[in-house]
């Protein structure tokens, strides 16, 4: 499916309100990449609006698949797999599941069992957390993801006092609308494409 086949949210944000940092708090709950097959975690990874091989290599210290750390960025996942990445974290989790880190030996080991069945086509849930939402988020936000609607309406029902003074205006196709209106209405929906754009204060 292609975004402009989705519904799409257009939030205008004043920038001297740090809004996208606001909104790249969103991240962390998930946002949907469509891929086809398996692919490597490295290679998905480039895939990504602001996600160079530098910055993946200097600043994603933590990588998770479907909850389990992973240190191989040639680990395959597909369609369905969630994906969750962090910039260092401090004290001995950190340190524990730091990719490549020498503590790696500590973390809980989990068998799978069997091979899995690779997917045709459909969608990586990825989270982005700390530093890297901050970063990368905020790009990936100005570019526009797709995500449920219902992390959409939940996060906006809980994040709208604190959204309110940035947002100059919401569209939803096209059409003007309120912050409660725009969650109430995209709640049920399963997929909508949301894009940030930056205004300039008085603009």
């Amino acid at each position: 499916m292609k975004h402009n086949e989705l519904e799409c949210i257009i939030f205008q944000m004043r920038t001297a309100a740090g809004a996208l940092e606001k909104m790249a708090i969103l991240l962390q709950s998930g946002f949907q990449v469509q891929v086809e097959g398996a692919v490597g975690i490295g290679d998905f990874l480039e895939g990504l609006h602001g996600f160079t091989r530098q910055y993946i290599h200097e600043r994603v210290q933590t990588i998770f698949v479907n909850g389990l750390a992973e240190d191989d960025l040639n680990r395959k996942i597909q369609a369905g797999d969630t994906l969750a990445l962090s910039a260092a974290m401090p004290g001995l989790a950190g340190a524990i599941f730091r990719r490549g880190g020498r503590h790696a030996s500590l973390r809980t080991v989990v068998h799978e069992e069997g091979v899995a069945k690779t997917v045709a086509s459909g969608y990586v849930t990825v989270k982005l957390f700390n530093m890297i939402g901050t970063e990368a988020g905020t790009l990936l936000l100005k570019q526009g993801i797709v995500l449920s609607g219902k992390i959409l309406a939940k996060f906006l029902d809980w994040q709208k006092d604190r959204l309110l003074p940035s947002v100059k205006r919401i569209e939803r196709n096209g059409v003007s609308l309120q912050i409660d209106q725009l969650s109430a209405e995209v709640a049920e929906i399963e997929r909508v494409f949301l894009k940030i754009h930056s205004v300039e204060e008085g603009g």
